[in-house]
């Protein structure tokens, strides 16, 4: 039987339950038949990598978990300059905070999408807040 739609499916913020302040969680989602499978999550502290190693990453994740072959990584690098071989298709990227206290960076292209989530607000991130009700 298929699986049913997430409620997230289209926003895809998918908080991760485990994600700490310090650390980088890494996960990659690929498009199949309707669904939207995990196919990769990781999670890493966040003084072992920069932003630029972060980015490069999910460049590399998206590429590889939407089955691209080695020459369209490295064609998806090229500049924008005339002569040589055709530039594969670009990685769509945005940012967005899915919740209180945290940054995710989103790349997608084809039918994968990988992103990172990152504490970027501890005294924010995942506070209960109490409403006091009137009697």
């Amino acid at each position: 039987m298929p699986k049913s739609p997430s409620p997230d499916m289209y926003t895809r913020h998918q908080f991760c339950p485990d994600l700490k302040p310090g650390e980088k969680c890494f996960r990659v989602q690929r498009y199949n038949e309707g669904n939207f499978d995990e196919t990769f999550h990781e999670h890493v502290p966040s003084r072992r990598i920069s932003l630029d190693s972060e980015i490069e990453v999910l460049r590399a994740l998206v590429g590889h978990c939407d089955g691209w072959p080695g020459t369209f990584i490295l064609n998806s690098r090229l500049n924008n300059r005339r002569g040589g071989p055709s530039r594969y298709p670009s990685i769509v990227s945005h940012v967005t905070y899915p919740e209180a206290g945290v940054l995710r960076r989103y790349f997608s292209s084809g039918g994968a999408t990988a992103w990172s989530d990152t504490v970027i607000a501890p005294g924010s991130f995942r506070q209960q807040v109490f409403v006091r009700r009137k009697r």
